[in-house]
């Protein structure tokens, strides 16, 4: 803590890095990463987030970072877009400029709405905001997710420039990657998972409600049963259980599928059609 409010003030002392000033800005379209129904994910980010904007953009996230920016900057700009034009799924990596609150985070899900998801970067230099954002993913499993970037870069001293809080492009790296692996949800699966583009041969297992949701649950393969299958799709979209994928069928697949759940080996697909 001492080494990094040092190297903080070091910086002020001198003028920030041009990359890191307010207003400096870099902005990267998402690589093709094979057709999609939907806009390729949406990353927002501050000047902590300059540096990995190309390694998202070769990654097929689209990504736009700028100095300064403030967290409702970035939900100011989710608004701004036609709906018709917001992804499935956006990143907020903002909230080192003056934190960010439960009530602002609310106002970004509200603007996405039920059926997107919401994915929050923990900043580093303000504990208000992670609080704010574990607590925002606790409260809504279903719809928002935090990505602990405090823990996941605890002991990288090596990923960071003097000042503890902008990455070097080693630590731009791994901060794209921890992005890359939550979003994966919206991309088409590395192998094909057989999922059939109509309703054929499927057993029809009802229908369940969950976080406001009527979703009719088709179990597409396995011998686990109608109940197991219900059982799994009430789950968090977000929080599957351990070997298991979720994937926003709306984004990476075809047929009526909206939500697909995939056991790793692919020997048990469920699917749900939500109205």
């Amino acid at each position: 803590m001492i080494r990094a409010l040092a190297g903080a003030l070091l910086i002020s002392a001198l003028g920030a890095p041009s990359a890191w000033a307010c207003g400096a800005a870099k902005l990267a379209a998402p690589a093709y990463a094979g057709p999609r129904a939907t806009p390729a994910p949406w990353m927002i980010g501050d000047s902590t987030a300059i540096f990995a904007v190309p390694v998202l953009g070769r990654l097929g996230v689209e990504a736009d970072a700028r100095g300064c920016r403030l967290f409702d900057q970035g939900v100011a700009m989710i608004a701004r877009r036609p709906a018709r034009r917001r992804p499935g799924a956006v990143v907020l990596a903002l909230g080192a400029n003056g934190s960010a609150s439960r009530a602002q985070i609310a106002r970004a899900r509200r603007i996405l709405g039920p059926r997107r998801f919401l994915f929050l970067v923990t900043p580093r230099n303000y504990a208000s905001a992670r609080r704010a954002m574990l607590a925002a993913a606790r409260a809504h499993p279903d719809r928002v997710r935090a990505l602990d970037w405090t823990v996941r870069s605890a002991g990288h001293a090596g990923w960071f420039s003097g000042d503890g809080l902008h990455v070097t492009h080693t630590g731009a790296r791994a901060w794209a990657r921890l992005i890359r692996e939550a979003l994966q949800p919206f991309y088409a699966p590395r192998r094909p998972l057989g999922v059939p583009s109509a309703r054929r041969g499927d057993r029809d297992c009802g229908q369940i409600r969950a976080y406001g949701r009527v979703t009719r649950v088709v179990l597409v393969r396995g011998d686990e049963g109608c109940r197991f299958a219900r059982r799994m799709m009430r789950r968090p979209r977000l929080r599957p259980p351990a070997n298991w994928r979720f994937y926003d069928w709306r984004a990476v697949g075809r047929g009526p599928w909206t939500d697909v759940l995939a056991r790793w080996d692919r020997s048990t697909v469920i699917a749900g059609i939500t109205a």
